[in-house]
């Protein structure tokens, strides 16, 4: 039952991720829109993520729940609202950063296998490369390509349970 539900988790995040990468070659018309996908995707996989680790960490699966809850709400704010957008474009920028990042630490902290902790710091530094990059560069194809990166390696890590699903504890040095 864990691995089917990991493979059905991992698909969903590489196709997610996916879509969200190759959304912008397809015609995507806003940045606003662009965004508010790439945030809402982002927010089903904190959302499947969440109900995931319910039975690990109650805690870590609030935390992903709220988060998701609140990226899915942010993204449809964004969805053809260019003026909210405009507004927020430096905020939304940071926002998206620290979903990253908090979504790779309740990973990090909540998950005792190495494939977990992988996934965590995986989010955690994609999340720093964003905030760090996308703020300069100013270009909205860094944010679907770090959604995107994040969600397609973190389904295969699940897919192909690439790292296995031993703790932290048991793993060879």
């Amino acid at each position: 039952m864990t691995e089917t539900r990991n493979v059905l988790v991992g698909i969903l995040a590489v196709i997610l991720g996916l879509i969200v990468i190759i959304f912008p070659l397809i015609g995507v018309s806003t940045l606003s829109d662009l965004a508010g996908i790439g945030i809402i995707f982002l927010g089903i996989w904190l959302l499947v993520q969440g109900f995931k680790v319910w039975e690990k960490s109650v805690a870590a699966a609030v935390a992903d729940i709220i988060l998701a809850v609140l990226a899915i709400l942010w993204g449809v704010v964004f969805i053809g609202n260019i003026k909210a957008f405009a507004f927020l474009t430096f905020l939304a920028l940071y926002i998206v950063g620290f979903f990253i990042i908090i979504s790779g630490l309740t990973a990090l902290f909540s998950d005792k296998s190495f494939k977990g902790k992988a996934i965590g710091v995986l989010g955690v530094l994609l999340g720093v490369f964003f905030l760090i990059f996308s703020v300069y560069l100013k270009n909205p194809l860094v944010l679907a390509a770090t959604i995107g990166a994040f969600l397609i390696i973190a389904g295969i890590v699940e897919i192909f349970d690439l790292l296995g699903e031993k703790p932290v504890s048991e793993v060879p040095e």
